[in-house]
């Protein structure tokens, strides 16, 4: 052990010398270094690589953090941002949910239709208008109204929008179907006859009375509107037309199928205005008036039927006085 030790000793005592030799006249350099010396520099400059590198490992570690955070905040905010038009959007659905409960709670269908594009209040104790902000909400307006930026986190995020994307579904099928019935029932009201067809005075009513022209009682399925001839002659609901000619004692006639089982014949006309299949719509003018067929002058003979069976014109008349 102590040979190897002298021997150690003897090694590590020994110089090396590095000899640089120029080119052309120049004389030869030698450069002697001890062992102990070298092996200092060396460890010194491994020290100072090895720190050079961990550093920079470090910084570049600190830098790739910092650009996750940066582009991970942006997600956060376009989230976010997306999570709060959303609930935007979410409120004006629930605010048309409440326009068109508003216009159910009317109760008839006609109070339905006939109401201003306003929602009329409903009563009081009906279940409307209930509600308030979450914690959440409390907690966020605290938040913005102390300058602080709001942190949200993927998780939260993801929980908003699953409770998000289930409510609007609730409010979406709500609102989809209060929708669908008023459509429904304003389909019904311009299809349902409800308008006068012509101007004029009433000379015979529905029912049963004297045939102006044999002058036996027979049922009249209608109405007789007199009136100047040429007068015009409107359809008294949306519908389509079914039958534009002659008919025997109609004479010049037009029939309207209007849907929902109703139907309108208008008699007597001195010209038709409109064709098989014509669409034609509340109001429009299908004939102008006359004395065709069995007539004993101008009048338009104004019948309404219902599911194939005559009803009297006068009780839609009664109920839409415009």
């Amino acid at each position: 052990m102590h040979r190897l030790w002298r021997q150690w000793r003897k090694e590590f005592g020994r110089r090396l010398t590095i000899m640089v030799i120029p080119h052309g006249i120049a004389s030869p350099r030698q450069l002697s270094f001890s062992v102990p010396f070298l092996a200092f520099i060396f460890a010194f400059w491994t020290g100072i690589t090895g720190w050079a590198g961990y550093l920079a490992s470090q910084r570049f570690d600190y830098w790739r953090a910092k650009a996750e955070a940066h582009f991970l905040k942006l997600k956060v905010d376009y989230f976010s941002g997306q999570l709060t038009r959303s609930r935007a959007m979410l409120d004006e659905v629930k605010q048309l949910e409440g326009e068109l409960r508003s216009l159910v709670g009317l109760g008839s269908r006609d109070a339905i239709i006939q109401a201003e594009n306003t929602p009329q209040p409903l009563e009081s104790g009906s279940g409307q208008g209930t509600g308030g902000p979450t914690l959440r909400d409390t907690q966020a307006l605290q938040t913005m109204l102390e300058g602080e930026p709001r942190n949200i986190s993927f998780e939260e995020i993801s929980r908003e929008i699953r409770d998000l994307r289930s409510e609007a579904e609730l409010r979406l099928a709500s609102v989809q179907s209060l929708s669908q019935r008023i459509s429904e029932e304003r389909r019904l009201f311009r299809s349902t006859p409800n308008i006068w067809p012509a101007n004029g005075y009433l000379t015979s009513h529905f029912g049963s009375r004297l045939s102006p022209t044999h002058g036996f009682e027979e049922s009249h399925k209608g109405m007789d509107i007199a009136g100047p001839a040429g007068c015009p002659v409107r359809a008294t609901a949306d519908g389509t037309v079914r039958l534009a000619g002659w008919a025997g004692g109609y004479g010049n006639v037009v029939v309207l199928d209007h849907g929902f089982g109703y139907s309108t014949r208008y008699g007597h006309n001195r010209q038709l205005l409109v064709n098989n299949g014509e669409r034609v719509r509340r109001g429009q003018i299908i004939a102008l008036m006359g004395e065709t067929g069995n007539a004993t002058g101008p009048h338009c003979h104004y019948e309404v039927w219902y599911n194939g069976r005559a009803v009297n014109p006068g009780k839609f008349l009664k109920r839409y006085s415009s």
